[in-house]
């Protein structure tokens, strides 16, 4: 690789990782001025979305950890945004829901983010914006075909060492 592109890929990476502070920032301060809950706008979003689910299914949507999961379940919770109840068939299966408070936060949550985006593609032209979604495209689906792969040899690594025992 050539020594421009690599100083590219630099630059890239630190404007990807300022424009990820600073939309966190800037959608934490709209969250603050409207003394919204202060946990994870997404969980609460998701939840409302996604009525029912399991916390299983809530931590692949996030791509977080289910053990962090459950510690912000318990903390809305306690806020009382949502709450767990036991699956009607299968009483070992745990179910997550929104109150009507949590609805009526992810109802407000979700016009900030809206409003946030819109604000930060002002002035961005259409020609612009399908470059921009383009790009981010083809990496997701790039990222996401390496992660398939790797989850393949991963497999076949772990029934090839079964064979052995």
């Amino acid at each position: 690789m050539s020594q421009d592109r690599q100083e590219r890929y630099e630059r890239i990476e630190k404007l990807d990782m300022q424009l990820h502070k600073y939309q966190f920032r800037y959608i934490r301060h709209l969250i603050d001025e409207a003394d919204l809950y202060k946990g994870d706008p997404r969980l609460i979003m998701t939840v409302v979305k996604k009525e029912g689910c399991t916390q299983a299914e809530l931590a692949k949507v996030l791509c977080i950890k289910a053990a962090t999961l459950t510690v912000m379940i318990k903390r809305m919770e306690i806020a009382g945004l949502i709450e767990r109840k036991a699956d009607e068939k299968d009483l070992r299966v745990i179910r997550v829901y929104s109150t009507s408070k949590g609805k009526e936060i992810a109802k407000k949550t979700e016009k900030i983010f809206h409003d946030a985006i819109g604000m930060m593609f002002d002035g961005i032209d259409e020609r612009e914006l399908a470059v921009y979604e383009n790009v981010l495209r083809k990496i997701s689906e790039r990222l996401e075909s390496y992660l398939l792969q790797e989850k393949k040899q991963e497999n076949q690594d772990l029934s090839h060492s079964d064979m052995k025992i």
